[in-house]
Formats: C-alpha cells, sequence, structure tokens
C-alpha cells in the first residue's frame, strides 16, 4: 500500500468508533431551567397585575396608603392555589365505574348524567380526578374566578326630578299636538300618493275609437248575384 494514501488515524494506530449515545447534541433542558422559567413567568404575571391594578386605583383617586393595602391583598390572592369547576366527559359504558369511583373517595357532582359529571375541585380533588378516571374519560378542568380586590361600583342611577302638575299637563298638551302634526303630515303624503297614482292610470287607459260602419260596394253586390245565378 502507498503510504501516501494512508490516513492520520491508520497512522496512529487508532480506529474510528461511531457515536451511539442516544443523548441530544443540542442544549439540555434541566429540572433547574424549567423550574427557573416558572418562576421567572410567575413574576411576570404578579407584576403585569399589580401594574394594572395601580393604574386602576389612581383612576379611582384612591390614597397611596389604600393602593398599598390593596396590592399586599392581591398578592396573597395570587399565592392561593386555583379552585376549579372541572367538566368530565366518559364513555356511557363507564357510568357504574364512575359512580363507584367518586363514591368511594367520598366526591359530590353538581351535575351527573349518564354521559358527563361537573364537579367543583381544588388542586389537591384535581389529582384524584386524574387518577380515578377511566383512562378514556377527558378531564377539562376551568379555573374559577377570585373575588375582585377592588370594591365593585354600582353603575349610579339617573335620579329624576318629581315634575309638578303644571309641568306634566305641558308635556301631555305637546306630546298630542306632535302626533297631530306628524299624523297630518301622513295623511297628506297617502293623498298625494293616491293622486299621483291615480293620474297614471289615467294617461295608461286605452283610447277607444268608434269605426263607422262602411256600406257595401257595387262590386261585392254583382259578385253575390253572379254566385246565386250560378247555383
Amino acid at each position: 500500500m502507498n503510504k501516501n494514501n494512508t490516513t492520520a488515524t491508520a497512522q496512529e494506530g487508532q480506529t474510528v468508533t461511531k457515536n451511539t449515545s442516544k443523548v441530544p447534541t443540542g442544549k439540555i433542558t434541566t429540572l433547574k431551567d424549567a423550574t427557573a422559567r416558572k418562576k421567572a413567568r410567575e413574576e411576570q404575571y404578579m407584576n403585569f397585575r399589580i401594574n394594572s391594578l395601580k393604574r386602576r386605583c389612581k383612576r379611582m383617586k384612591m390614597s397611596e396608603e389604600e393602593t398599598k393595602k390593596l396590592i399586599e391583598k392581591l398578592k396573597e390572592q395570587l399565592k392561593t392555589p386555583n379552585n376549579y369547576s372541572v367538566l368530565i366527559m366518559f364513555n356511557k359504558n363507564d357510568i357504574n365505574l364512575v359512580k363507584e369511583s367518586l363514591k368511594n373517595e367520598g366526591l359530590v357532582c353538581k351535575v351527573m348524567t349518564d354521559s358527563y359529571i361537573m364537579i367543583d375541585a381544588d388542586q389537591e380533588t384535581l389529582g384524584t380526578l386524574r387518577g380515578i378516571m377511566p383512562p378514556s374519560a377527558k378531564i377539562h378542568p376551568y379555573v374559577k374566578k377570585k373575588p375582585p380586590i377592588l370594591p365593585v361600583q354600582k353603575p349610579k342611577e339617573a335620579t329624576k326630578k318629581p315634575l309638578n302638575k303644571a309641568t306634566r299637563k305641558a308635556n301631555a298638551a305637546k306630546a298630542k299636538l306632535t302626533r297631530k302634526v306628524n299624523n297630518m303630515k301622513m295623511h297628506k303624503k297617502v293623498k298625494k300618493h293616491f293622486k299621483t297614482l291615480q293620474d297614471v292610470r289615467s294617461r295608461n287607459k286605452a283610447i277607444v275609437v268608434q269605426m263607422d260602419n262602411k256600406k257595401s260596394t257595387e262590386s261585392s253586390k254583382i259578385a253575390k248575384s253572379s254566385t246565386k245565378k250560378a247555383a
């Protein structure tokens, strides 16, 4: 073999081995990284809610002390676990299994049919439901809204001033006059439309011309007499 054709590996007496490791060569996401990202998202959401609350307090002209109390209340609320209204859909053949599983855990449904149930749950109960339901069941948890931090303001009711007898009488007379004027306008409009329709019909009416009866000519008389003789 020509020495010039030998590879560096062969010259060094080494063998080429393939990379049989199944570890991806890209970036590996560790549990520590995932936890850090989750914490960052939670802090971002909390800051968003706090800034939104500050803007609303400013619009409502609340004091700085009141705003701080509400912010602390909001922080405590965001730390509390969510409660859920859970919809679980399942096969009708599994209804007995679902009933028995709920009974064993002491869980009570708000709604139960032969194909779905509705049940209130906290985070722990939601985990229990996921463990006891049939594998084919579809579980849809919906987060319940927490109580509002800001006091709910009722819309101001429009206060109507009481009208005296003279004002009520004047308003009634004005309304009556308005109705009368509107009725007169409508009557005139209908009358005008009817007259226009009559004019159109009279213009389109056919003209009948009376024709005079003409006397028969002498030639026709001759023709009739010759016909009689021939017969």
